[in-house]
């Protein structure tokens, strides 16, 4: 079974809450402007959409139908979450996400900044419709922790980090928008504190797309002074402080051990992100969750 049909199995459970919402982001880009087509039609190709089904499948496990409001809070961290990335692949210059042409490829860098914060202003005015001054205040700070994240990583390119400060640079990187969503449901649902579960999720699946990177463009990241995970351990491996020769430590380095050792970092995330649910009632939902975290983390 790939993992298009055991992703498609394990979020059966809340299938209907998707395809409502995605009727309901359709809403919220129904004006008849060229920003929003445009924006609809780059928004399509959004991928797996991880943060709003986590939404629902916990909402779910607490016994509560989603409704406008959990579909508001979805919706605000989907959209700050594509806001970051349009504005990542203007920084990293990348030409290319998910196989669809970035939108400063297709048209230019200020459109696409323009594209970005116009994101951004989407997802507050979805924010304010919870009324939540909590809520609000949550979202403020996490974005501020992504924020923190991204600077660390501008200046730390070409700069070996410790395996610790690697891993706090991916809390805050992309464990932020999981802890802001999920954070912000506990609130909503009154429901169990979320953060652990959140925090190691959120450090697993950017690992994860580390790990996928490494293996499809190492060299790319090591140009760019992207160290990550595989690199890291590569160099502690080998008591060096630095890559001297990209194309020599590409011909020479054991890639497959390196992402052994990337899987078994995955993994013990993974288990912690599984570990901090455990004193959840036990129902299909949170079965869901487990399961999920099981496909995306077993390397």
């Amino acid at each position: 079974m790939n993992f298009d049909t055991e992703y498609e199995k394990i979020t059966d459970c809340v299938k209907q809450d998707i395809l409502n919402f995605k009727d309901f982001c359709s809403l919220k880009f129904s004006e008849d402007i060229d920003i929003e087509r445009i924006l609809t039609e780059h928004l399509s190709h959004c991928g797996k959409m991880i943060r709003p089904l986590l939404v629902f499948l916990f909402t779910r496990a607490a016994g509560i139908a989603p409704d406008e409001r959990h579909f508001s809070l979805a919706f605000c961290v989907e959209m700050l979450h594509n806001a970051s990335l349009i504005h990542d692949d203007i920084i990293d210059n990348a030409e290319y996400r998910r196989g669809v042409q970035t939108l400063h490829n297709r048209f230019d860098s200020r459109f696409a900044v323009i594209a970005g914060d116009y994101l951004l202003a989407k997802a507050i005015e979805s924010l304010s419709f919870l009324k939540s001054p909590e809520i609000i205040d949550i979202h403020a700070g996490y974005i501020k922790m992504l924020i923190s994240g991204e600077t660390k990583q501008y200046f730390s390119r070409y700069n070996i980090l410790s395996m610790d400060d690697y891993i706090e640079k991916s809390a805050n990187k992309t464990a932020s928008l999981f802890l802001a969503s999920l954070k912000s449901l506990s609130v909503l649902n009154r429901s169990a504190d979320l953060d652990g579960f959140a925090r190691n999720f959120g450090i697993a699946f950017q690992i994860h797309n580390d790990l996928k990177n490494f293996r499809e463009k190492a060299g790319e990241d090591l140009k760019n002074g992207i160290y990550t995970a595989p690199v890291i351990f590569y160099l502690k491996d080998n008591n060096m402080t630095k890559i001297n020769n990209i194309d020599e430590f590409l011909k020479s380095a054991d890639r497959e051990l390196l992402e052994e050792k990337t899987r078994k970092l995955i993994e013990n995330f993974g288990t912690l992100a599984i570990e901090n649910i455990k004193s959840l009632e036990d129902n299909q939902y949170k079965r869901a969750v487990i399961d999920l975290c099981r496909l995306y983390f077993r390397g």
